[in-house]
């Protein structure tokens, strides 16, 4: 919650760039299913930031002439229309439905973990020239050594184009 109030405020403040997406324990360490939490509640921010741009169209005003104040306009084509051209909604990381009848309804962190694998199996890793590749490894390399570091987190293998 406190990321997505964050992410609102920022939004409607004007800000461009949403800092610190993913991160956990006062900015301590990264999840990245909180990295995939947050992708969703920096979207629905920006959706309020588009604001209303009222128009004939979007006012309904021919639907609204059409059906009369008292009219059914859940039935008409374009309440569907406008509806899901004004509405965010959010990936199935996100679960508005009711439990299943099971009771078996994945919380939002293993929704989030089952989106995290789908991104990673979707991956294509760009290439990058052998050359600019290690000289970007010996950087990193000397960098962390610098700070401490025994090695790189993360990367297992320090041969060009390789992935782990």
């Amino acid at each position: 919650m406190e990321s997505g109030m964050s992410a609102v405020l920022g939004a409607l403040a004007g800000i461009n760039m949403i800092s610190g997406a993913g991160m956990l324990d006062f900015l301590a360490c990264h999840s990245i299913e909180k990295l995939v939490i947050d992708t969703e509640a920096i979207a629905s921010a920006q959706r309020p930031i588009e604001g209303i741009q009222p128009s004939g169209v979007s006012l309904a005003v021919d639907m609204f002439a059409q059906t009369g104040l008292q009219g059914d306009c859940l039935k008409l084509k374009e309440t569907r229309t406008l509806f899901r051209k004004e509405q965010h909604f959010p990936s199935a990381v996100i679960d508005r439905g009711l439990p299943s009848p099971d009771g078996i309804t994945p919380d939002i962190l293993q929704r989030a973990r089952h989106r995290v694998d789908e991104l990673l199996a979707a991956y294509e890793r760009h290439t990058l020239a052998d050359e600019a590749e290690q000289e970007l490894i010996t950087f990193a390399q000397r960098e962390a050594m610098s700070s401490g570091l025994e090695g790189l987190p993360g990367i297992l293998c320090h041969e060009p184009n390789r992935t782990k």
